[in-house]
């Protein structure tokens, strides 16, 4: 079955680095694509190729057409990155951010702001908060953007509990809305919680991609982490040994 992405024989490299080879996966509308591997393996990388912002070899299609071959407010129609918080210097309000995210699409912005609960962040200058408040902010106007694909790099960090549980569940509404979403993730739990296909990148040039009831098993993630996985019920954790 076709996807919005296609990637086909993908290869990436960053520097000298060989971060994938071979490898082959469909984004599809309305599931949520995770990607996991270990600190530098090239998780953000692949994210960066999938929004066009670094070269890859191999096939990478976007609705069936090259993804080279588009230009860029084209793409930008069709693809949406969050990944670092952006720069605060510019001295814009929480309002003012989410209206430049909104852009000319007069979309109604209370659901955004409703679900990332920052109705009383509006008036206040970005550079005046916190990590955690920002990142609820850039997850409100990513929501304002009307694109078919999100990539997401890590949209929990900086989070409090709440706000994570808040962020899966906004990740998963959009899904069921038909939006195709890839995102990084690093906990384990976050990651079956929501995903419904995987791609694992150990750095070292392995890459596999499939079903998340395949690939999210504990001798293929103690593989993925080169670290034993235990199951406590649904729970997937670290074997710390007696002695922690």
């Amino acid at each position: 079955m076709s996807g919005l992405i296609q990637a086909s024989n993908l290869y990436l490299q960053r520097g000298n680095k060989q971060l994938l080879s071979g490898l082959s996966f469909s984004i599809q509308a309305g599931k949520i694509t995770v990607i996991l591997g270990p600190n530098g393996a090239g998780k953000s990388s692949l994210l960066l190729a999938l929004a066009g912002l670094i070269p890859a070899d191999g096939e990478l299609l976007l609705n069936g057409a090259n993804m080279a071959g588009y230009q860029r407010a084209a793409l930008a129609k069709q693809v949406a990155w969050q990944g670092e918080l952006p720069p605060t210097e510019f001295g814009l309000t929480v309002k003012q951010r989410l209206l430049l995210a909104r852009g000319d699409n007069d979309r109604d912005m209370s659901p955004a702001v409703s679900a990332m609960e920052i109705e009383t962040l509006l008036k206040r200058p970005l550079a005046e908060l916190s990590s955690g408040e920002r990142q609820r902010v850039e997850l409100a106007a990513l929501m304002l953007r009307e694109v078919p694909v999100w990539l997401l790099d890590e949209p929990t960090a900086h989070l409090d509990l709440k706000h994570q549980a808040h962020c899966l569940k906004m990740m998963k509404k959009q899904a069921a809305a038909g939006r195709a979403i890839v995102t990084v993730l690093h906990d384990l739990q976050q990651a079956v919680v929501v995903a419904d296909f995987i791609i694992f990148i150990d750095g070292k040039g392995y890459a596999e991609s499939g079903p998340a009831d395949q690939m999210l098993t504990i001798d293929r993630l103690s593989t993925l982490f080169d670290t034993p996985l235990i199951g406590q019920g649904k729970l997937l954790v670290p074997d710390y040994g007696d002695g922690i």
